[in-house]
């Protein structure tokens, strides 16, 4: 073989690029591909929690609200009250995720680390400004005739 002809030979080289090319088209498709599965599947899980956030605040705007009733009809019947008490839980995780809740005189913020966030409306009479995580389950929701308050403590 003559050495002039095998300098200029290039059929070698667009071997080269053509797999080079269609192995950075296959890494490209691939990770593409694996992105879009994780963005869906965090959506779903803040889908989820959003779900779960306005299943649980409505729970428990119906507690206050029921005790709230409870108490205004009491009282404005004659009555006097020195103790209510109403023991509740809430979940550990949701959808392996710690979350907060932030409970106002007019509504219940739920938030967790991933960003998924949900707030409920309610209303009540009476002072009630706490703060719940979701490590510790067992709460109980009390009434204090002093302070004319509601008194979230942990069990």
């Amino acid at each position: 073989m003559n050495q002039k002809n095998l300098l200029k030979n290039e059929d070698a080289v667009s071997i080269t690029i053509g797999f080079i090319l269609i192995l950075f088209i296959t890494v490209l498709i691939f990770s593409a591909t694996i992105l879009s599965f994780y963005t869906l599947t965090l959506h779903s899980q803040q889908a989820a929690m959003r779900e779960s956030f306005d299943i649980l605040g409505s729970g428990f705007a119906a507690r206050v609200t029921s005790l709230d009733t409870v108490l205004n009809m009491t009282k404005s019947n004659g009555g006097t009250v020195n103790q209510l008490e109403y023991d509740f839980s809430v979940p550990a995780s949701i959808a392996n995720q710690e979350y907060g809740i932030n409970i106002t005189r007019e509504r219940i913020f739920l938030d967790a680390e991933n960003d998924a966030k949900a707030w409920i409306p309610f209303n009540s009479s009476f002072n009630i400004t706490e703060q719940i995580y979701s490590n510790a389950q067992d709460y109980t929701l009390s009434y204090d005739n002093k302070t004319n308050s509601m008194i979230i403590e942990q069990q």
